[in-house]
């Protein structure tokens, strides 16, 4: 069977790594003051490195020293961008931040997310933000007030303790609301849904109430007549006293009823 290789994550190609890491070097080398430095011009061979486009770069350069709280002449722009191109570049994070001298708790305080650290490597890093995002999520799941799992029912079972079944502690503890229950599920809950206390409908157990409802005890009443009975009580008075005029032998014929056999061999 042959073997399907993992879909590959697609990168953005649009995203332009320039911009965000000039931005970084220029709030490091504000950190640590570079520019009262005798390696100022560390900070501005890193920038030029990631400023390919710019039109006028001896200007751009200079622009930057002043965002970096310092000043350069323009044949000292001049001078450092000669020795940006001669000195091999630093392209990745850990090899940059070695050139700058950054190190991971410089990087955690200004937020620094493109260069590395030289005292935490890459893997560690992303260890400790795993580590930081599950601290994170559990704080959102305390103040929403779950507990761990440590202090979950199923580990502390409360019922054993109680002597009672788990079907009977969750029965007891369950919240319950002073209307009674409603008729829907909350996720199926409509306009024409009311609460139903159980004394209206349902008893206590889930039984059928034997009180009578107004309805019923009406239409109860009109269905006995003056002698106290009812329709259906009534209808077999009257045909009792119809078949009660009629001989013995004519009675079960009257009422749809076979012959005894001595009456069928008479007739």
């Amino acid at each position: 069977m042959e073997r399907v290789p993992a879909r590959r994550r697609r990168r953005n190609h649009n995203f332009d790594l320039n911009p965000k890491r000039r931005k970084e070097i220029v709030q490091h080398a504000l950190y640590v003051g570079a520019a009262e430095t005798e390696d100022f011009s560390r900070w501005l061979i890193a920038w030029h490195w990631y400023n390919p486009k710019a039109k006028d770069p001896i200007w751009s350069l200079m622009e930057a020293a002043k965002r970096m709280g310092g000043r350069i002449t323009e044949g000292e722009a001049s001078s450092i961008t000669e020795e940006a191109s001669i000195i091999r570049k630093c392209w990745s994070a850990d090899n940059l931040a070695r050139f700058l001298g950054l190190t991971y708790a410089q990087r955690q305080a200004l937020g620094i997310k493109t260069i590395g650290s030289i005292d935490v490597r890459k893997r560690a890093r992303k260890v400790l933000r795993q580590r930081k995002d599950r601290l994170y999520r559990e704080s959102k799941r305390r103040a929403a007030g779950m507990r761990p799992q440590s202090e979950s029912l199923s580990v502390t079972q409360p019922w054993r303790e109680l002597g009672m079944s788990r079907r009977t502690w969750y029965r007891q503890n369950k919240p319950r609301t002073s209307n009674g229950t409603t008729l829907s599920a909350v996720i199926f809950l409509s306009s024409e849904d009311r609460p139903v206390p159980p004394a209206a409908g349902l008893s206590e157990r889930g039984f059928a109430s034997k009180k009578e409802l107004p309805a019923e005890r009406a239409r109860r009443s009109r269905n006995i007549g003056a002698s106290g009975l009812t329709s259906s009580q009534t209808a077999t008075t009257l045909a009792a006293d119809i078949h009660g005029s009629l001989p013995l032998e004519l009675r079960p014929v009257a009422l749809g009823l076979p012959l005894p056999q001595n009456l069928a061999r008479a007739a």
